[in-house]
């Protein structure tokens, strides 16, 4: 099991507090079954440079690293909120998936405009392919606005059990707009996210095999 969208470096952004609550949350990953996860910090462009993110998310992952008792992988990731101009950063290359040139990117709450949206394409422009993560926040109408700019879907697996949420969960899937799920796991959520994770493959079937074996993909 896979988990491609995690909060689990410590003070590396609200996900984790401290290395204490980093390593409850790995070993609740380790026991749940998780052999791989991609550490995905909150990157926000209006609030932080990606220098600084860097040198943060990198000591708290090479902390993390050194006490990991656990037979999971640890890799090098962050959840990047979209902004215009995004892609004109001159490191921004840098916050894609280690080793890779897929980036998971958050959507703003506030409303879509084109220009906004064109910074998607932008980002595809210089080589990135994009993810957007929890697809299922949004409605029908704005996920048909992302999926027409040829980007992946990424889906929390905790939402399965709301019911709004899991109603365009399987709706997404049957028009195949999903390509992962994950955890999204944060501190104060830690416990059942993973623990969802695991579970839904019970649900999902078939769906659940194809995310996994598509963020095999992303960790080669």
């Amino acid at each position: 099991m896979i988990d491609i969208h995690c909060h689990i470096l410590p003070k590396a952004d609200h996900g984790s507090y401290s290395l204490e609550d980093s390593l409850k949350q790995l070993k609740t990953a380790h026991k749940y079954g998780i052999k791989s996860i991609i550490c995905t910090p909150h990157f926000y462009p209006f609030n932080d440079s990606i220098d600084k993110f860097l040198t943060r998310r990198d000591k708290a992952y090479d902390e993390l690293s050194a006490v990991n008792d656990t037979e999971i992988k640890l890799y090098k990731g962050a959840e990047v909120r979209l902004v215009t101009g995004l892609s004109k950063q001159k490191k921004i290359k840098k916050l894609a998936f280690e080793n890779s040139n897929y980036i998971l990117i958050e959507m703003p709450s506030s409303i879509w405009n084109n220009m906004l949206l064109n910074e998607i394409a932008n980002l595809q422009s210089i080589g990135l392919t994009v993810i957007i993560a929890h697809i299922e926040r949004y409605s029908f109408r704005q996920v048909q606005k992302l999926m027409a700019l040829d980007v992946l879907g990424q889906i929390n697996a905790y939402s399965l059990y709301s019911p709004v949420q899991a109603w365009r969960i399987r709706k997404y899937i049957r028009k195949s707009m999903v390509d992962f799920i994950a955890s999204d796991t944060h501190i104060y959520n830690y416990f059942l996210t993973f623990r969802f994770l695991k579970k839904s493959r019970f649900i999902l079937g078939s769906s659940y095999t194809k995310f996994m074996d598509n963020a095999a993909k992303l960790i080669v």
